[in-house]
């Protein structure tokens, strides 16, 4: 699967670990949470606000980094299907792991993290064994079902929605997932993020669905092509 977003290629961030956490790795987002801090704590930096241009990192020679450019790309692109998943304003791109699509960080948040994974085909009919699977590897890991929706419907895309919690470092966190079916391939949509922080993102996790392109766009028929 070919994704462009320039090259992902820049050194992986230590928020990148939580990308695991929809995969029910919860001590490496425990680990990676602590450590986060720790280097917070270590070594300050300035207010962590990316949204404006001339907040930018640059390099010795004073031009604007590659990494910083790419991580604000508008949209991570899935060539291979025409897909397109648009940035959330506010958000950063950072380095997916394996298995996820594409991944986002709030700025000024390194707790906080959006994710999208792509499967393989998915035979008719197994659909639900997937979903199922996916549930019971989470829950698995620690986690415990706080809300479960089934056919939740996002721009007349129907998947269900369901709600994790999870006790780590003396702190909640929440763990909000869609899966939804389309063209024998499951997409997972998740957020990760504090308790106190859920209610606060859950408009950008909608609004990373309803936003999407799901495939290539035809071309204008009047255009001849």
């Amino acid at each position: 699967m070919k994704l462009s977003v320039a090259n992902l290629s820049r050194p992986a961030a230590h928020w990148s670990a939580r990308a695991c956490v929809a995969l029910a790795l919860v001590g490496s987002v425990v680990a990676m949470s602590v450590s986060a801090r720790a280097q917070e704590r270590a070594a300050p930096q300035a207010a962590p606000e990316v949204r404006q241009a001339e907040g930018l990192p640059r390099t010795p020679s004073g031009r604007v980094a590659q990494e910083a450019i790419e991580a604000r790309a508008e949209a991570v692109e899935i060539e291979s299907i025409g897909a397109r998943i648009r940035r959330p304003t506010g958000w950063v791109i950072v380095p997916s792991g394996p298995g996820a699509v594409a991944t986002f960080r709030a700025s000024g948040d390194s707790e906080a993290q959006l994710e999208v994974r792509l499967s393989g085909e998915i035979l008719v009919g197994r659909a639900e064994r997937y979903a199922q699977s996916f549930q019971n590897q989470i829950q698995g890991a620690g986690f415990r079902v706080e809300t479960a929706e089934r056919d939740v419907d996002f721009g007349g895309r129907t998947g269900d929605l369901i709600t994790y919690g999870v006790d780590a470092d003396g702190e909640a966190y929440r763990l909000m997932t869609w899966l939804h079916h389309s063209e024998e391939q499951m997409w997972v949509f998740s957020l990760f993020c504090l308790e106190s922080r859920q209610e606060a993102y859950r408009e950008v996790f909608e609004e990373l669905i309803l936003a999407m392109q799901w495939s290539a766009v035809p071309a204008d028929a009047s255009s001849g092509e």
